[in-house]
């Protein structure tokens, strides 16, 4: 997982220091992003990449048209609904019939958490991006779904590699950096919060209490 320090972080979206703390004391920007590492000037603060430009990018294009209260309402982990039916789902663009008929054998159960969303969209969007095929689609998401679950977070990352021919998956939490050797093929590595993000603005009346 890249990561990017605070400094540059601030350079390049432009936002102050303040800003910053005070989105983090808001529950705009999860605690557990800041992370402290050694550095050759002493202690400094890292964050993953992908996961806070994409945070910050959509708290600017947001904090005009919501309160930060809303905001982080909306943002948070917790605002989710606590459990979601097939019904909810219906009309979604990001999960194509075919897998959303499919998703109550491959949970075994009727009703799903808001990471179980979030995460078939990630692996059903990676695989109709790269081509892979609705058997292979659903192969992988069955194997991916029982460790996947243990995290019940959409802070991690979701890599998605080939070894030999069949594909895997990795969940990770976001600060850990994974480095494979030169017989694994990497399809793509997904930001589960992102995702989990898009969902829950574009969809915000299904997911958001």
């Amino acid at each position: 997982m890249n990561l990017i320090s605070k400094k540059d972080l601030l350079a390049i979206t432009g936002i102050s220091y303040g800003q910053l703390y005070r989105w983090k004391r808001e529950r705009l920007i999860p605690e557990e992003w800041f992370i402290k590492q050694s550095a050759y000037t002493g202690q400094e603060t890292f964050f993953p990449r992908e996961q806070i430009l994409s945070r910050i990018q959509s708290i600017l294009d947001l904090k005009d048209k919501y309160s930060l209260e809303e905001l982080a309402r909306i943002l948070s982990p917790e605002s989710t609904t606590s459990k979601i039916t097939i019904k909810d789902l219906q009309g979604m663009d990001e999960i194509d019939q075919w897998l959303l008929d499919r998703l109550p054998e491959l949970y075994g159960r009727d009703d799903f958490d808001f990471f179980d969303i979030a995460f078939t969209v990630a692996i059903s969007g990676a695989a109709k991006k790269n081509g892979i095929s609705h058997e292979r689609c659903e192969e992988l998401l069955r194997n991916s779904i029982s460790p996947a679950s243990r995290h019940k977070n959409t802070n991690v990352s979701c890599t998605i590699f080939i070894a030999g021919s069949e594909y895997h998956t990795v969940i990770a939490q976001n600060s850990t950096s994974l480095v494979f050797d030169d017989s694994i093929e990497l399809i793509e590595q997904l930001s589960l919060s992102e995702i989990a993000d898009a969902l829950k603005m574009k969809y915000k009346n299904r997911f958001v209490q």
